[in-house]
């Protein structure tokens, strides 16, 4: 069994997209056979009719490896018509094991440092009142105001505020196409370190937070007066707002974890114009 410090690691996305997911499941496989994570879920949150093929490969991968298995949206539970984000707060019923840290991914997170799970991972447990320990994060736009605040990304390029549907770092295409290359830059001369922020940055309670990886601790979805049920329903103002208002903890972003995020939707057409996710695609290829 996979552990860090003594407890499982469970690697989970909210899966819906074979074409970024089949870069990022050749991380979680370098991490659990480095033995860093236990077990890799897929929360199927996919349309009932067209992404067949996206249904498939997950099947496919759940035949494949043993630590990889599918999760359904419990049965029973009727949001009425809301678009399939507004599902994935329902995943966190399966995560109530208090000696697991539970690691949420995008889908389309496309690159995982080597140190970043483990990293991650021990910062959660030497820090257990924040709600959710994010990583830096390459294309999400508060991670891009800390890492302009420590001269790791141009202010040149279009200076990115606080917010997390900031102009610049969320909705901006060319900005991030800059994000990309300097990241893959670094990957591709091994100097991915050069790019740590010095030191962890708290964020106040209530900052909302583009969630697209955190760390999260079992025992905080066991104690809640039904176990892994969130209130509200929707798990990013849940982990950001809610939660740590409720608590009056701040979360936190931990300065020597890096992941890469691919895209928001205002971006998509200048990113997937570009040839970058070809160049995630060859490193995650290599591993």
């Amino acid at each position: 069994m996979a552990v860090i410090d003594g407890r499982r690691v469970i690697a989970w996305t909210p899966y819906g997209r074979r074409r970024t997911y089949s870069i990022l499941i050749k991380y979680l496989q370098r991490d659990v056979e480095r033995g860093l994570i236990d077990e890799v879920w897929a929360f199927m949150n996919t349309d009932p009719t067209g992404q067949e093929d996206d249904v498939a490969y997950a099947h496919e991968l759940a035949e494949q490896h043993g630590w990889f298995k599918l999760k359904h949206r419990p049965e029973g539970i009727n949001l009425g018509r809301l678009p399939k984000q507004r599902y994935t707060g329902l995943a966190y019923r399966y995560m109530t094991d208090p000696n697991s840290v539970y690691l949420r991914l995008d889908d389309d997170v496309v690159y995982l440092h080597d140190d970043a799970i483990a990293n991650l991972v021990r910062a959660r447990l030497e820090m257990p009142a924040p709600v959710a320990v994010f990583p830096v994060i390459f294309n999400n736009a508060i991670c891009s105001h800390f890492l302009q605040a420590c001269g790791k990304v141009p202010m040149e390029w279009g200076e990115v505020k606080p917010y997390c549907m900031d102009p610049t770092g969320w909705a901006n295409g060319p900005f991030a196409v800059k994000l990309h290359e300097l990241l893959l830059d670094h990957i591709e001369r091994d100097a991915v370190e050069d790019l740590y922020l010095y030191q962890d940055f708290p964020l106040a309670p209530g900052t909302q937070f583009s969630v697209s990886c955190f760390a999260s601790l079992g025992g905080t979805y066991a104690g809640l007066p039904k176990p892994g049920v969130l209130v509200p329903d929707e798990e990013e103002s849940w982990h950001t707002i809610h939660q740590p208002l409720a608590t009056g903890a701040p979360n936190i972003i931990r300065g020597d974890a890096i992941v890469s995020h691919w895209s928001f939707f205002p971006q998509k057409p200048f990113l997937d114009g570009s040839a970058l996710l070809g160049r995630y695609r060859e490193i995650a290829e290599k591993l």
